[in-house]
Formats: structure tokens, sequence, C-alpha cells
């Protein structure tokens, strides 16, 4: 349908009719308008914004880490679980 037959289509229409067309446009608008509205807030997602006294390479460089004593034991247990596994 064109502009045109549009317009003459609601030309046509009784005055009552009219209005309530006016007033379903305006809806329209205004169901675009926030639809336009929500997929924009969804796109920016705020980050909380923390201040680190290091950066966070430095902390993952630096953390904990396992002792031999550590390392042999779970190697023990892998293979200890793969044994199991194929039993």
């Amino acid at each position: 349908m064109t502009d045109l037959q549009l317009y003459s289509e609601i030309s046509s229409l009784p005055s009552d009719l009219k209005q309530e067309v006016f007033d379903f446009v305006a809806f329209l608008k205004q169901k675009s308008k926030k639809r336009a509205k929500s997929s924009h807030s969804i796109n920016k997602v705020e980050e909380p914004f923390v201040a680190y006294s290091s950066k966070f390479s430095d902390i993952l460089l630096t953390g904990p880490v396992f002792s031999e004593e550590q390392i042999q034991k779970v190697e023990e247990t892998r293979k200890s679980i793969n044994e199991w596994r194929t039993k």
C-alpha cells in the first residue's frame, strides 16, 4: 500500500475512527522509541570500575604456586584415577 492509498483510506474514515488511527500511530511511535531505547541499553553494559593497587598480570605472576611435593601428589592422583578408569 502506498502512502497515497493509505492517506486516502484514512481520509475516508469517520472522525471518531480517524482519532483511533491517530492514537494507534502515536502508540506505534512510542513502542518504536522504547524498542530502540531498550536495544541500546542492552548493548551498553556498564562494568564496575575498581581501582587496584597493582596490575592484574602482576597479581597472576606473583600469585601462589604449587610446591614440588604438591605437584608430585597431583601427578600420582592423576595416574591413580587413570588406572581406575581403565579397569
